[in-house]
């Protein structure tokens, strides 16, 4: 006798998520299946001051290495939004201003996070001709 076998929606919920954390990238079921179940987010940095800036981000898809971005440079990453994610990035804007801040955090509400590193700080530029909105940069752990 065959067992048969019920969830309810919340179970079978957890378990598609479950199992759609699993699947490879690089799996042609992959892309549609996760496309359709979780929202894919865009980071854009770009570098609007008058100098070299020295960045790393810990977005899963770089290398976590301090990098420079030239004046007028940009650097971007996508990524879905499963479960929560917070994506970091570190600058070194001076001697006085550098940090780290949430280059995505699901608080700041946006699909498309568009950021200007200027000489006076970073900037979240808002959509719709909304004015950029400046973001701290936590230093020594102040952001927890």
């Amino acid at each position: 006798m065959a067992a048969t076998y019920r969830c309810n929606i919340a179970d079978c919920a957890i378990f598609i998520i479950f199992l759609a954390s699993f699947i490879a990238p690089s799996s042609s079921l992959s892309i549609p299946l996760v496309d359709k179940l979780f929202q894919k987010i865009t980071v854009n940095i770009s570098n609007d001051a008058d100098h070299d800036i020295q960045f790393m981000c810990g977005d899963g898809v770089h290398d976590k290495k301090l990098h420079s971005m030239k004046p007028g440079g940009y650097m971007s990453f996508r990524f879905h939004d499963i479960m929560f994610p917070l994506k970091w990035c570190y600058v070194y804007l001076g001697e006085s201003k550098h940090g780290v801040f949430w280059a995505y955090a699901v608080k700041l509400r946006c699909i498309e996070c568009i950021w200007s590193l200027r000489n006076d700080g970073i900037f979240l530029l808002g959509s719709d001709g909304e004015e950029p909105k400046s973001h701290q940069l936590f230093l020594k752990g102040d952001y927890f």
